[in-house]
Parts: C-alpha cells; sequence; structure tokens
C-alpha cells in the first residue's frame, strides 16, 4: 500500500480517509445539513442515491461528503461465494481505488473519482447497463459468473475516470491489492451507531448531520428538482427522528434504472 501511494502520501499518515465534503450549491450555506453517503462504485442502488443526493442538493441546502466502503468486503463473511473465486477477487477493485485515491490525494478525490467511476458503471452506455435485466432469476452461480465476465472490464473503467478526474493511472494497480481492505474497514466503522453494533446491510448508508447511519434510501431512479427535494425533506425527518428504525415495501425490488 505504502509503495503504491510513494510520493502521494500514506493512507495512515497524511490523510483521513473519512473526511472530506463535496458540495453543489447555489444557494447560502446558512442552515446546511451535513449529509455523508457511504459508497461501492459496483452497486447501482448507490449510485441512484448519489445522484438523487446531488440533485436535492441544488434545492436544499446539503453538504454532501462521499465515503468508500467495499461491497466485496461487507459480503465477504467465511465461506460465503467460495466457489465464486474469481468474482470474489475482482468485486473490491473498484473502491479499493477509491481508498488508494484518498492515501495520495486526501479524501477530498474521494467523490469526484466515485462518481467518475460509477457513472462508467451505470450511466448510459456504461458497462452494467442492463445488468439487473440479465441476471433476474438467474441462479446465484450464474449471476456471479455474468458480474465477473463484467468485472474483468473494469481496469479500463476506472483508468479512463482516474484521467478525467486527474488523478495518476498506477492507482488503477489498487484494485488487486488487499492491503486496502483495512482502509476500507475503517472507512465502514466510521459509520455513526451510537455505541451500537454495526449491522452489516450493504450500501448505500447515509448519515445525516453525524446521526446514526441508515441504509438507503433505496430509489428506482433519481428524481429530479423539487422532487427531489421534497424526498430529501421526508428522509431527513425520518433520519433525524430517534424513534425511527425501518421502513421497506413489501412487494418485490424493481429493477433500477440508474441511467433514466
Amino acid at each position: 500500500m505504502e509503495e503504491l501511494a510513494d510520493g502521494l502520501g500514506s493512507s495512515h499518515e497524511s490523510t483521513d480517509l473519512v473526511e472530506g465534503t463535496m458540495t453543489d450549491r447555489t444557494h447560502s450555506t446558512e442552515g446546511t445539513q451535513e449529509v455523508t453517503l457511504w459508497v461501492d462504485p459496483v452497486c447501482a442502488w448507490t449510485w441512484i442515491a448519489y445522484t438523487w443526493l446531488r440533485e436535492a442538493a441544488t434545492v436544499r441546502p446539503l453538504s454532501l461528503s462521499v465515503r468508500p466502503t467495499g461491497l466485496g468486503y461487507l459480503q465477504g463473511a467465511p465461506g460465503q461465494d467460495e466457489e465464486h473465486a474469481r468474482f470474489r477477487e475482482l468485486a473490491p477493485g473498484p473502491v479499493r481505488v477509491l481508498a488508494a485515491a484518498a492515501a495520495g490525494h486526501g479524501a477530498q478525490a474521494v467523490g469526484p473519482l466515485y462518481e467518475a467511476v460509477a457513472r462508467r458503471f451505470h450511466g448510459a452506455g456504461g458497462l452494467y447497463e442492463g445488468l439487473h435485466e440479465r441476471v433476474r432469476g438467474l441462479s446465484v452461480p450464474a449471476k456471479r459468473e455474468i458480474q465477473a465476465s463484467l468485472l474483468e472490464q473494469a481496469r479500463d473503467v476506472v483508468r479512463e475516470a482516474l484521467d478525467e478526474c486527474g488523478l495518476p493511472a498506477r492507482l488503477a494497480e489498487a484494485m488487486g491489492s488487499s492491503a486496502w481492505d483495512e482502509d476500507l474497514r475503517a472507512s465502514h466503522g466510521s459509520i455513526p451507531r451510537d455505541g451500537q453494533e454495526l449491522e452489516i446491510l450493504g450500501v448505500p448508508v447515509i448519515s445525516v448531520g453525524g446521526r446514526v447511519g441508515v441504509f438507503g434510501p433505496v430509489l428506482r431512479s433519481a428524481p429530479a428538482g423539487e422532487r427531489a427535494g421534497a424526498l430529501w425533506d421526508g428522509f431527513a425527518a425520518l433520519a433525524s427522528e430517534d424513534a425511527f428504525l425501518e421502513l421497506r415495501r413489501v412487494t418485490p425490488r424493481p429493477v433500477p434504472a440508474p441511467a433514466g
């Protein structure tokens, strides 16, 4: 890990992975709500939540911070997916690059790089376009085989994103290095939980004003304009209410539409 970050700074010496803020507002910062989103670039649901928050920030006073936490790590319980070694090997790659970028260029690099990588996965014409339709109803082994075949192409996606963000192409080497997983564990461990045990649910996870992290919202697509703001108002009210625990539809989750 130190070799990859050489000349850029060590993740444990120069930069705190869990700091850094990204904003997209045209109004006063007075009364701004601090919002933190934990992400993995390969998750379409998280990309939709991110897109919604960026849109909400144009109509509500939000300050958005992005922190990495990998689905590959979160789903890495002993014995799980052991027969899908290639998938398990490739899945953490993109989010490891976010950790490496934070180590070398500061946590402020995470948000723009996440957007550049995730857009290339989930946007129109992206690597994962149509993936959910392809794997719907398939067995887990069949799903993993398709996902692994796509993840094998992710290095080019990551390199393009690094170039867009003006970051060194060599950061893509982090994709194959488990040394960055400790940084991801630390970032995941930063999710506020009020002293309680942290339940592993996956991403997106959002914390409003440093309050206990909330899994979700899981959105089929990202609303725009005042619809995004109205959704934020409702979500923020629930997330800030100590009595609130969980809200979930009783119907099956539809296919996400991250590009539309």
